[in-house]
């Protein structure tokens, strides 16, 4: 990847690892570490699942015959959401601090683009 994608990632690693961080120390302070895990499992999943499929685009878009890959790849990206998603099916209350985290990446995302927005159209 060129410099400029590489620290615009780094950047959204840092903001949504410190968010993430700091919204799961007030879910420990307010209810359990229990929670406040689940909630950092769920932000780190997101994270994880905008990265790899941030390097799939870069990598096999601009090459011929490979975009194929990045079908598959996103039933992979799936399988690894639900995969983690799993263990907290029998608890409600676990389930909604794994999807909040992992709506907050997006949230995150957003703001995070609109700070950093450069000019308009």
């Amino acid at each position: 990847m060129n410099k400029e994608m590489n620290k615009l990632l780094l950047q959204t690693i840092k903001y949504d690892l410190v968010s993430g961080i700091l919204v799961a120390l007030v879910i420990a302070f307010t209810s359990t570490f229990i929670n406040a895990g689940i909630y950092a499992v769920g932000i780190c999943v997101a994270l994880a699942n905008f990265l790899a499929y941030g390097y799939i685009i870069e990598k096999y878009l601009r090459k011929e015959g490979k975009q194929w890959i990045i079908s598959v790849t996103y039933f992979l990206r799936m399988a690894f959401i639900v995969a983690t998603f799993m263990p907290f099916v029998k608890n409600i209350s676990y389930m909604m601090y794994y999807m909040a985290g992992f709506v907050s990446h997006y949230i995150l995302l957003v703001g995070f683009n609109i700070k950093n927005r450069k000019g308009s159209v």
